[in-house]
């Protein structure tokens, strides 16, 4: 075999050497060489002896060192999946994270046990939240906004992807476009971090778009915007349902209570409290 050529077995081990700094080194390697072959994983370890064409292979060294230098590999390969569906992302949206899932689960529950219709999302990003809820509650009408044009044209492009029919998005800063029409139900995962927090320059995340992620001295800017100001968009009884930090879950329990909705936390599989929601009374 030729020097310069590359087998299934030598790249897997190309990239882990270069990928010292990840913490996934060999997944990270295995998810992007099958982007790169258009593969699944088997193949990796059923044709380890097989030649990369010389396309493939710089293609693939491109990729890992774009991941050594620490680019989510959702942005690399432009997809993630979340609630089994696989969806588009891009530098323009904040990746879906596994935890989020819990906003969907308590957001489901509420619209079986209380029958819920009309439901507004606020910050839908990839439109993740709104299409798992959606997915899974056909008769629903989703309100989905967005204050990033970008965003909502990724949002787009998953529902088409997905065939949902039953969202709309809407160009919106949290409430400031929505009408006068009032919800059932008001959903969202804002940008809950700390401005000076340095996990905003220091880790992957650093490559997510701000806006998404911070929110003033504290974290707490846009949940008290979305929790002071839901009252007026929800139907008597409507519901309220937020992600936030981990440590917040006091903050916003207090802010339920001053804004007149009853509060419950959840912690997530971390242990640690992610979501609260709370009935309008």
């Amino acid at each position: 075999m030729n020097e310069n050529d590359m087998q299934i077995k030598d790249a897997i081990e190309y990239s882990i050497n270069v990928l010292t700094l990840s913490d996934s080194k060999q997944i990270d390697s295995e998810v992007l060489l099958c982007f790169v072959l258009k593969c699944n994983r088997t193949k990796l370890y059923t044709h380890s002896k097989e030649e990369l064409s010389n396309q493939n292979k710089n293609i693939f060294k491109k990729l890992v060192k774009k991941r050594a230098k620490g680019c989510p590999i959702a942005y690399i390969t432009n997809e993630k999946e979340f609630w089994s569906h696989k969806l588009f992302v891009n530098e323009s949206t904040l990746i879906p994270r596994p935890e989020t899932e819990l906003l969907v689960e308590i957001s489901i529950k509420l619209i079986k046990n209380h029958s819920l219709n009309e439901i507004l999302e606020l910050g839908t990003g990839s439109g993740a939240v709104a299409i798992a809820i959606a997915s899974e509650n056909l008769d629903t009408n989703i309100d989905a906004t967005d204050i990033n044009d970008e965003a909502i044209n990724v949002a787009t492009k998953n529902i088409l992807k997905h065939n949902i029919k039953n969202i709309n998005f809407i160009k919106s800063n949290w409430f400031n476009s929505i009408g006068i029409k009032k919800y059932d139900l008001i959903i969202t995962n804002p940008p809950y971090i700390e401005t000076n927090d340095p996990c905003l320059t220091n880790s992957d995340i650093k490559f997510e778009p701000i806006i998404a992620l911070a929110s003033g001295i504290d974290g707490l800017d846009d949940l008290r915007k979305i929790i002071s100001n839901s009252h007026n968009k929800l139907k008597n009884n409507g519901w309220l349902v937020v992600e936030h930090g981990h440590n917040q879950g006091d903050d916003v329990r207090n802010l339920f209570i001053k804004n007149r909705f009853t509060t419950t936390t959840i912690k997530d599989c971390n242990q640690l409290e992610r979501v609260t929601y709370g009935k309008l009374i």
